[in-house]
């Protein structure tokens, strides 16, 4: 049917016949099923090779996230050795001295050679009071001084001459008088010479200067301004003062010492600043310890399962300041102490057997008692 039909096809498309041809024999079309079979082994074949190369890719995801995961709990193990081993804190402040001045003198302000955040050496002039009041003071206790001598020398005469006289002219209840008015008169000439040495202090009062070297902060003067005696009119911050207060908990202070050194950051600058602990505070609030009205103490009864560690204060001296480091006081810090390999054999300050410990030097012979010195820091 299929060859008639494909008779019919080309004879309607005017193409000429085509040779009539037997039908294939079973024997003849089992060859071309060999084939099929051959193409089914090849792909079999193939799926077989592929098989492997998934199993490769399926497992290195694993691998890699269990190293990952290894390198992450090596680096933790790091850093909480770092931390264990170096105390730090973020809760740092720059800390200074700073120097009220006051006028000993009232007055009014005649000269402010100085203006807001200016930087001053030891000695310069901060403001002058009007001295014309403390120069008359100082001409006045001058005449007085004056004045008590003559009489003293004129007083002193005056006995000379009657312990001269006989018992007949003058009796010995009159030279002890003359005796005694002169003695008198030469209290008088001592103390008119300490009015004229207090007014002569006044006067030098008059003129405020800088004790230490370091900033104006905070001026509010300005000249003409009355001056009040004993009442602030300026503060200077102390250039030779500066140093770091690190609040440590109490679970990372044994192993610190006086003397390890220590490296500090500043939240706003990131050069290293230099330094070394200088002390350990020995005291902080005790709350419970406060005592009431009736003088006992007061005790909150609340205690809480979570304890939280205690802060304690460590100053830290500065060594060394970048120079583009502008140190202020107040500013956060970090603080990083390195206590060394030695630090678990060295002894605590003022702890021990010295008969000294608790005392102001830290019951250490040789310790020494200056105040904290640190860089000057440049002016800017």
């Amino acid at each position: 049917m299929s060859e008639v039909t494909a008779r019919i096809a080309s004879r309607e498309d005017g193409r000429p016949d085509l040779p009539l041809q037997a039908e294939p024999s079973a024997r003849q079309a089992a060859p071309e099923k060999a084939p099929a079979k051959q193409a089914t082994k090849d792909e079999g074949a193939r799926r077989d090779d592929g098989r492997p190369t998934r199993r490769r890719w399926r497992v290195l995801p694993i691998i890699v996230t269990l190293c990952v995961a290894g390198i992450a709990a090596v680096a933790c193990w790091l850093l909480w050795q770092t931390y264990m081993a170096s105390p730090w804190t973020r809760d740092g402040t720059v800390r200074v001295y700073v120097v009220t001045m006051a006028p000993e003198v009232g007055g009014s302000i005649v000269e402010l050679p100085v203006r807001d955040n200016q930087f001053v050496h030891k000695g310069d002039l901060l403001m002058k009071i009007d001295p014309r009041d403390y120069r008359v003071a100082v001409d006045l206790s001058q005449a007085a001084v004056d004045q008590a001598e003559a009489d003293f020398q004129n007083k002193q005469s005056q006995a000379a001459r009657r312990l001269q006289l006989t018992d007949l002219a003058t009796t010995p209840e009159q030279k002890e008088q003359y005796v005694s008015t002169a003695r008198m008169a030469q209290a008088t000439i001592e103390q008119q010479k300490a009015n004229l040495d207090r007014a002569k202090i006044n006067l030098e009062r008059t003129e405020i200067r800088s004790p230490v070297n370091g900033w104006v902060t905070n001026l509010l003067l300005q000249q003409g301004d009355y001056a009040n005696t004993g009442q602030t009119s300026l503060s200077l911050v102390n250039a030779d003062s500066y140093w770091v207060d690190g609040y440590f908990e109490e679970t990372t202070i044994a192993p610190i010492r006086e003397g390890d050194p220590a490296r500090i950051w500043l939240l706003g600058y990131r050069q290293v600043i230099d330094g070394h602990v200088d002390s350990i505070a020995r005291g902080i609030v005790v709350f419970n310890a406060t005592p009431g009205q009736s003088g006992l103490a007061t005790v909150n009864p609340i205690f809480t399962w979570v304890r939280l560690a205690q802060r304690v204060p460590v100053r830290v001296r500065i060594d060394h300041v970048p120079p583009d480091v502008r140190l202020v006081a107040g500013m956060t810090a970090t603080v990083e102490i390195d206590p060394g390999p030695a630090a678990e054999s060295r002894p605590v300050a003022g702890q021990g057997t010295s008969s000294g410990a608790g005392a102001p030097n830290g019951g250490q012979p040789g310790a020494s008692r200056s105040g904290p010195t640190g860089p000057t820091p440049s002016p800017h």
